[in-house]
Formats: C-alpha cells, structure tokens, sequence
C-alpha cells in the first residue's frame, strides 16, 4: 500500500458453481506486514455455504481487522477434490475470486 496505513477490515468476494466445478474456499486467510517479509495472521474466515447448494452464489469473507499495515496477503484455502456426490468426482475444483476489498 506503499506505507503503513490503518487497516479497518478487508474483504474477499467470490463464486460458488457446484455444477460447473467452482467451490467456494474452505476459509480465506488474511496476513499483514510492515516489511513484507515477516507476516502475521490477522484473521481466518470460514466459508458459511456447503458445496452441494447447487445454485450459483456469491459469498463475502468479510474480517474486521483495525491494525496498521503496509502489505496484506490474501489466501484462500481450496476445497480441494470434488466430493463424492458429485457427477466429476475426485477432480480437482476451482476458486472463482471476485475482488478484494480493503478499508
């Protein structure tokens, strides 16, 4: 953010498609630094939908964080393989991210 700044809280928005092999993340992991070698977790928010809700959503992972910083990495943990009820079982999902947010 090119010098440290206050941070109020920072959003991730994404896609949820069961059907065409988009999961949501299982959480979304939010890290700062001053340096950007040295991050600290800030935040973990769990995603709050199940796969299997078929129609397509959209949901935010939304954390309140109130803390100074110059770098913020974003991660978003992937649901992994498709699940067992699933007609493509076992292959691998996808993350369909919207935009990240920072106030």
């Amino acid at each position: 953010m090119g010098k440290v700044k206050p941070v109020k809280q920072v959003s991730f928005g994404a896609l949820q498609d069961s059907r065409s092999w988009i999961i949501f993340p299982k959480a979304v992991e939010y890290w700062l630094s001053d340096d950007g070698k040295n991050y600290k977790l800030a935040a973990t928010i769990k995603t709050k939908i199940a796969p299997d809700s078929l129609e397509p959503q959209t949901q935010e992972y939304t954390a309140p964080i109130v803390k100074y910083s110059r770098y913020i990495k974003v991660i978003a943990k992937q649901y992994g393989p498709l699940p067992e009820w699933h007609e493509s079982k076992g292959i691998s999902s996808y993350i369909f991210a919207d935009e990240i947010t920072i106030e």
